[in-house]
């Protein structure tokens, strides 16, 4: 079926006389064109910022630890163990995907 300009035309006709002394197909310009920003932030989202604003937070150097593994190196008594290593390092890789 093909509408036709014709068809269109009566159409508004049919509208302006329903509605009165409103224009029907014009844009009033006296009145601006506002539209409506609409923002949604996931909750994975809000639980990423949260994290990133306490790492930001958070001292960069643990003096304290720092120190005492010093002592325990110089002393000789300071000892990695691999699995633990490894369990860190595969940790931190998971964090670092995730933020």
């Amino acid at each position: 079926m093909m509408i036709s300009r014709t068809q269109v035309q009566n159409l508004l006709k049919v509208y302006e006389k329903t509605l009165g002394s409103k224009q029907v197909g014009k844009v009033d310009s006296s009145q601006p064109v506002t539209k409506k920003d609409d923002v949604n932030i996931s909750e994975a989202s809000k639980l990423k910022q949260k994290v990133l604003q306490a790492v930001n937070q958070a001292d960069d150097i643990r003096t304290d630890k720092v120190n005492e593994i010093k002592a325990r190196i110089d002393s000789g008594t300071y000892q990695v163990d691999d699995g633990d290593a490894a369990q860190k390092m595969i940790e931190r890789t998971i964090v670092d995907r995730l933020i």
